[in-house]
């Protein structure tokens, strides 16, 4: 079937619109509701500072490559504790109190990215600045968590979400990492709120057995590690699947793209070594473009297109150099044969299993921390389709 342009309807969203409602949808797979609930867990440890009892403040680590939905989880989580007023939480102020009090946010979860190759002093900046403070130059450690506990007093802080913490972990400089790790133990025992601290695998380092680590350790939930789906077990080829379903449902295009089909499942899978954020990366630039050309649907060549479109190389050039006088006939069907073959949609069947080889090999350094996954209850539970919703829904 020609993938034809497809009519517009009168009052249709516009591209843009639409591409944002599928960028900002969350579905709630299983691994993304696992990770919620390993917050959620978290979250309920913490008690006020006029409790009688308090539990101790702990940290937790989300783990996961680029794209495997650490942020989105994050994000998705906080979309439910958003920042407030004294007024939003005390109504029957008089306008004066009002005024006088205007400022005083409550922010029970305060994000910050921990700066490229975090150090101490780097890290304090940050979340002195998430509460809109400035450290002094002469303020040593105590006196900076003093503060930041202060703060967080004021403003209800319940926890601190730290992504990007792979930036912690300098693999050259392990006293660094060291004096990163202890500053994180003393907000833990003197701030009291909870900790969650979201990054790539190398970020598991810290936790890593020895004596430099013991008491960091002591005070951390089991770690939230998110692999991607297996395409080798009969649940994870499912889990993948469905939420390939539910992407082509939200894109809302007039005919069906198939994209839960095995031919075309797999080799999605293959492009984005089947980490759920690369997947949307992927099929947000392909609705684009078939909005952009009123295309009907998605269809292998357009997601060739997309794929080939993020591997290309400034540096070789927009054609091979050939000699003044050399007659062109249809030459390059070699160059044009190779670049199929290591294209995931447009490859053969027999070459996508070799990239899939490939891509496993490649991702070897991710494998090592798969026994280390939290264990939890919730699991895929086979075809039954997911019922996107809006982060603030």
């Amino acid at each position: 079937m020609t993938n034809k342009p497809a009519p517009i309807a009168a009052g249709t969203p516009s591209a843009p619109d639409i591409v944002l409602a599928f960028e900002t949808t969350v579905i709630p797979h299983t691994r993304h509701v696992a990770t919620k609930t390993a917050i959620r867990e978290l979250h309920g440890r913490y008690r006020p500072l006029d409790s009688d009892r308090r539990f101790k403040a702990r940290a937790l680590l989300i783990v996961g490559a680029s794209g495997s939905g650490k942020t989105t989880a994050l994000e998705d989580y906080m979309a439910d504790f958003p920042d407030m007023t004294l007024e939003d939480t005390c109504p029957s102020l008089s306008d004066d109190e009002i005024e006088r009090l205007k400022d005083a946010d409550i922010r029970r979860i305060v994000y910050v990215e921990a700066p490229e190759r975090t150090t101490r002093r780097a890290l304090v900046a940050t979340i002195l600045g998430a509460f809109g403070y400035r450290a002094r130059e002469h303020w040593n450690t105590s006196e900076v968590i003093e503060k930041i506990a202060l703060y967080a007093e004021q403003m209800g802080t319940q926890m601190i979400f730290i992504d990007e913490g792979h930036h912690m972990v300098n693999e050259a400089k392990p006293d660094a990492t060291i004096e990163v790790t202890e500053f994180i133990k003393s907000l833990l025992n003197r701030v009291k709120v909870q900790i969650v601290i979201a990054g790539l695998p190398q970020l598991l380092d810290i936790a890593a057995p020895g004596p430099k680590t013991a008491q960091l350790r002591r005070r951390l939930q089991p770690p939230m590690v998110l692999r991607p789906y297996s395409w080798v077990t009969r649940s994870g080829r499912t889990m993948f699947s469905s939420v390939l379903g539910v992407m082509e449902k939200m894109m809302e295009l007039p005919d069906p793209s198939g994209l839960s089909r095995h031919d075309i499942a797999k080799r999605i899978y293959v492009a984005t070594h089947g980490e759920i954020g690369m997947v949307s990366k992927y099929l947000s630039r392909a609705l684009s473009l078939a909005l952009a050309r009123q295309l009907r649907s998605i269809d292998l060549a357009l997601l060739g297109e997309v794929h080939a479109s993020w591997f290309t190389d400034y540096s070789s050039g927009d054609d091979d150099i050939i000699d003044f006088d050399t007659i062109i006939e249809d030459s390059d069907p070699d160059r044009r044969q190779t670049a199929m073959q290591d294209n995931p949609f447009l490859c053969s069947s027999d070459q996508l299993k070799t990239l899939w080889k490939k891509g496993c090999d490649a991702y070897a350094p991710h494998a090592s921390f798969a026994n280390d996954t939290r264990i939890t209850r919730l699991r895929g539970t086979g075809p039954a389709p997911y019922q996107p919703f809006g982060r603030g829904d």
